[in-house]
């Protein structure tokens, strides 16, 4: 096999992943009135700045917000998150 064909089988497999991960991730978001807008819309604003100022890419980002959802749902099963 061509060394450039192990690298493209590399990169699909990897970008195979990469989706599978970033699924889990909702992008359809609900209203935030059912939640608190005023708080949440604030913290969001904050989230998405830091992202910003991360310089992130746009998968970059998304990979970031799921690594944190994932750490949430982790926390809260030892913690009740206010």
């Amino acid at each position: 096999m061509n060394p450039e064909d192990l690298k493209v089988t590399r990169e699909s497999e990897e970008e195979t992943a990469r989706d599978r991960y970033l699924k889990g991730f909702k992008r359809d978001n609900l209203p935030l009135d059912f939640f608190g807008k005023p708080k949440l819309n604030e913290v969001g604003l904050k989230i998405l700045d830091l992202l910003k100022k991360e310089d992130l890419t746009h998968e970059q980002a998304y990979a970031s917000l799921q690594y944190v959802y994932n750490l949430i749902k982790y926390e809260s099963n030892f913690l009740k998150l206010n």
